[in-house]
């Protein structure tokens, strides 16, 4: 009797184990795309900015369990030589490398690159959890542009194999939350 009850509860404890840990497995379990055996493919990226501020952000892909993990990230910011991605505007499509998480302001993703790229060239008002938001005066009188702070967005990510695939495009869209707890929010869309 007791046998049959052993193996009756396996079986059902591992449906239990699968069920809770489905969005892992499939997220470790993802292809990261590429052509040759231990490469990886890429994910394309639009950000629409559906806000009149411009928006500073750091975003970026990386593996979540290896702890040397060197995120492909990029920033934009204040700079006018790097990449600005002003109020009611469209950024060009960009590619990123597949990994296992894509973030936008992740804490995990500011501590891969602060551990892991120390060196990298980084514009310090981009490392910030989420996104912020600035209004940027004219500068009239031959002064300099001052940015003035809207608010923000909390982080967002985004797991392969659960929400996106390797070889696709994400779109970003970042507009005004007048119903949420923070004054903007992200929205995620992708075509495969």
């Amino acid at each position: 009797m007791s046998n049959r009850v052993i193996s009756v509860v396996w079986p059902a404890l591992g449906l239990v184990a699968l069920c809770g840990c489905s969005v892992d497995f499939y997220n470790r379990t993802a292809s990261l795309g590429g052509d040759v055996s231990g490469s990886r493919g890429e994910v394309q990226i639009v950000f629409i900015n559906n806000t009149p501020f411009r928006a500073v952000f750091t975003f970026g892909t990386y593996d979540q369990t290896d702890q040397s993990s060197e995120p492909d990230f990029h920033q934009f910011a204040y700079d006018p030589d790097g990449l600005i991605l002003e109020g009611d505007s469209t950024s060009p499509v960009g590619a990123i490398e597949c990994a296992r998480v894509f973030s936008i302001g992740g804490p995990r993703l500011l501590a891969l690159i602060a551990d892991n790229l120390p060196d990298a060239p980084v514009a310090e008002e981009a490392l910030i959890e989420g996104v912020d938001f600035f209004s940027v005066s004219d500068g009239s009188s031959g002064a300099t542009s001052t940015p003035v702070g809207q608010g923000a967005a909390p982080p967002f990510e985004a797991l392969i194999g659960v929400d996106f695939p390797c070889e696709t495009l994400i779109i970003i869209r970042f507009e005004i939350d007048d119903l949420g707890p923070a004054p903007f929010r992200v929205d995620f869309e992708l075509i495969p």
